[in-house]
């Protein structure tokens, strides 16, 4: 091990951001990036690198796990909270549990921005605080406008998505089957971390939801990774990688994944969703189900890696990707699948909960008000072009007649009229 690590530490407001230079690791595929947070230092241990790297301000000690990972410069930054984001005045402030199975505990601080929408400090909230902070944050984004008019054009075309174009077998690429099985080695030695856990109940409701997320994000993505919005829409969609939340049933799940399909990617639609959970029901339940798990997980690693959603895979992904492979409970995983089976047809004819219902009503019959006086102006031109002339007008009736009013583009036609905002 070598002690001649290039570091950088910049103190701001509540945390430290210390950055890393490694450029003797390939951080594609180093798991070992953790950073031990004592009162007034860290360290880092990753071979061929080890370092001890002071403070000038008491932290709270803890790990740290990477906030931005820069692959063309080799540097890693870690945020390191100040000791005084846990005591005020002397007084400590309760530190709730986040993560898969409640792993982590202490401070977190995520970035959150128009794009992330993620709660930054589940730390201090308790899980039914932040399903409270959830519904709420769902009832302000819903854009009705948005939902109204996909809800319109799906029924034209579908949003141009091919529902079919999901793949019905599938293998992971020897460079997916290396990153998992150095996730998985990174934990070997505590298996009983992922098979020892006591409740499965919480945690596989926390992977469909995630499984959902993804399936979402391929589905309307042609079923690629897309580098610009795959990361965005996984962690919005899913509320466990975006308020840390537990579900207690699979119904509270279920309509989770419903509310939140039609409030944040950019097509929103609820037979979208309806596909999205049929699918997954389907390869949850079948002999391949594992790889198929292994598969989906690796598409959200490769979603987050290199963007501000990084800090998901510590959190979340790679302890899933462990516990598939080391954990899974596949007995009360068939259970839920039966349960979310039985729970579907009545949850998807459910309203939302956001009004939608007399929004799309008022929608429709503002499109069907403003046909029937196109159609009546229409009506008098051709009377008045009639009177002027019935030469031109028999002329007209060969063409015309050959014309066939398309029902598609006049409703079209009315909603690139209305002002979609948000």
């Amino acid at each position: 091990m070598e002690d001649c690590i290039n570091f950088r530490t910049i103190l701001q407001s509540n945390h430290f951001l210390v950055v890393l230079d490694l450029p003797e690791l390939d951080l594609e595929h180093e798991s070992n990036l953790v950073l031990d947070i004592f009162p007034n230092e860290c360290t880092f241990t990753a071979a061929p690198y080890h370092a001890r790297i002071p403070l000038s301000h008491p932290v709270h000690p803890g790990k740290a796990y990477p906030e931005n990972i820069d692959y063309e410069k080799s540097t890693v930054t870690f945020r390191v909270p100040l000791d005084g984001d846990i005591q005020t005045a002397g007084t400590e402030i309760s530190s709730y549990p986040y993560g898969f199975g409640r792993l982590h505990n202490g401070p977190l601080l995520l970035e959150t921005s128009q794009e992330l929408k993620v709660l930054s400090d589940p730390c201090k909230y308790s899980f039914p605080q932040r399903w409270e902070l959830k519904e709420t944050t769902e009832q302000n984004d819903f854009n009705g406008e948005h939902y109204g008019m996909d809800y319109i054009q799906f029924t034209i075309d579908k949003l141009g998505i091919n529902l079919e174009n999901i793949p019905l077998s599938y293998k992971l690429t020897a460079d997916q089957s290396y990153r998992m099985r150095v996730i998985v080695d990174e934990k070997i030695r505590q298996k009983e971390v992922y098979s020892g856990i006591e409740d499965h109940n919480p945690v596989l409701l926390g992977l469909i939801d995630i499984l959902l997320a993804i399936m979402y994000d391929r589905l309307t993505n042609n079923n690629e990774l897309n580098e610009a919005n795959s990361h965005i829409n996984i962690h919005r969609i899913s509320a466990t990688l975006a308020y840390f939340v537990e579900f207690d049933c699979v119904e509270q799940m279920v309509r989770s994944f419903y509310r939140r399909s039609c409030t944040y990617p950019y097509y929103r639609n609820k037979e979208i969703s309806l596909v999205c959970i049929q699918h997954v029901l389907c390869r949850a339940t079948s002999a391949d189900s594992r790889e198929w798990f292994q598969l989906q997980l690796m598409h959200a690693y490769e979603a987050f890696k290199t963007t501000d959603c990084a800090v998901l895979n510590h959190f979340f992904i790679k302890d899933y990707v462990r516990y598939v492979e080391l954990g899974l409970n596949e007995k009360i995983l068939m259970q839920l699948m039966d349960d979310m089976q039985k729970a579907l047809p009545d949850i998807h004819q459910a309203a939302l909960g956001f009004g939608e219902e007399k929004l799309l009503q008022k929608l429709l019959r503002d499109i069907m008000t403003q046909e029937d006086s196109d159609e009546s102006t229409d009506s008098d031109d051709f009377e008045s072009s009639e009177d002027e002339s019935d030469d031109s007008n028999s002329d007209n009736e060969s063409v015309t007649s050959n014309e066939e009013p398309n029902a598609n583009e006049n409703v079209l036609e009315k909603l690139m009229n209305l002002k979609l905002s948000g």
